[in-house]
């Protein structure tokens, strides 16, 4: 079979069907058998999901052939295992990147990356604190910032994690910001001291994230964390702005640092300002609506409830406003 021959998706397989198509390697390892011996197990991903692989025999001379991100094509057969389809794959050959459609490897964000982007520069240009502006402005200006800022996934796996991602999340971040503001309108929020907070809380990703390929982490990322680089980064940027007023700096830098809202997810600070306190709880928010909407839709099963047990939200979900007539339907 040809790498340009017609490609078999992770999200229509079936229990008991044929798969012979090209996968991207995300995860690859040896593991024991209970009888002695070892067998191969992948995780190999497409736009649509991830699906795990077990090779039991015969892979020997084909393991160090192939890495982490190489394309691989495969032969096998899809079954059922806990509720999840897994592959048995029979065979498994390395495939050259230059061959293969990347478009059917990479999921991308429903929404228009320009169109985004365009709205994203005017809630920039709506600040005026000139030294917020001027700040943001002097950061997505730069090229590589921007180029990387508008493909970028918002994370590795839990939420937005798709090209465009992050711009996607952060412009809902930010205009989730505005409409709080206004609601609380009789409380004096500061509304630059947010949209800045906001539009830079997740900008050290495009450091902490690699995602040419499968999404991975990088070694800055591994061993800093975002938050720690875009606190160091928005502090480069503010050294080089002339007057920055300090009490400004001190704000938008605690934003930065508590919007994980506590040290278990790995914020250094937890939230002292009613900004940071704000920013925290709508970037929770927005991150939990994604993760859940796509646990459902990604998830497809008969009846009203989604396929199986949510890992991450430790729970079966139900459907709710997403459940159709075909749900409904009993025999």
């Amino acid at each position: 079979m040809s790498p340009n021959s017609s490609k078999q998706f992770i999200s229509d397989l079936e229990e008991g069907q044929n798969v012979e198509s090209v996968f991207l390697v995300i995860n690859k390892e040896l593991r024991p058998k209970k009888n002695g011996g070892k067998y191969l197990r992948l995780i190999l991903a497409d736009k649509t999901g991830q699906v795990i692989c077990n090779m039991w025999d015969n892979f020997e001379s084909a393991f160090p052939l192939f890495q982490i991100d190489d394309y691989v094509m495969i032969k096998g057969m899809a079954k059922m295992f806990q509720q999840k389809i897994q592959l048995h794959l029979l065979s498994i050959q390395k495939v050259d990147a230059d061959e293969i459609n990347h478009d059917d490897f990479h999921k991308t964000s429903e929404k228009d990356a320009g169109e985004m982007w365009n709205e994203f520069s005017g809630l920039i240009d709506s600040i005026e604190d000139s030294y917020l502006k001027t700040l943001l402005q002097n950061i997505y200006e730069k090229p590589e910032i921007k180029d990387r800022f508008l493909s970028s996934p918002a994370a590795k796996a839990m939420h937005h994690s798709y090209q465009s991602g992050l711009l996607e999340h952060t412009l809902s971040l930010a205009k989730l910001c505005m409409k709080i503001v206004e609601h609380y309108s009789t409380i004096p929020l500061n509304r630059d001291l947010m949209l800045a907070g906001a539009m830079l809380h997740d900008y050290g990703k495009i450091f902490e994230l690699t995602y040419e390929r499968g999404y991975n982490y990088t070694d800055e990322g591994r061993l800093l964390g975002h938050i720690s680089i875009e606190a160091i980064e928005i502090q480069k940027e503010i050294d080089k702005i002339e007057g920055f007023p300090s009490e400004t700096r001190l704000q938008l830098l605690h934003m930065i640092l508590s919007h994980h809202g506590v040290h278990e997810y790995g914020s250094p600070k937890r939230p002292k300002t009613l900004e940071a306190l704000i920013l925290y709880y709508l970037d929770d928010l927005d991150a939990k609506i994604d993760s859940m909407y796509r646990f459902i839709t990604e998830n497809a099963a008969d009846g009203k409830w989604a396929g199986f047990e949510s890992k991450q939200f430790e729970r079966f979900i139900y459907k709710g406003s997403l459940i159709t007539p075909e749900d409904n339907y009993e025999e």
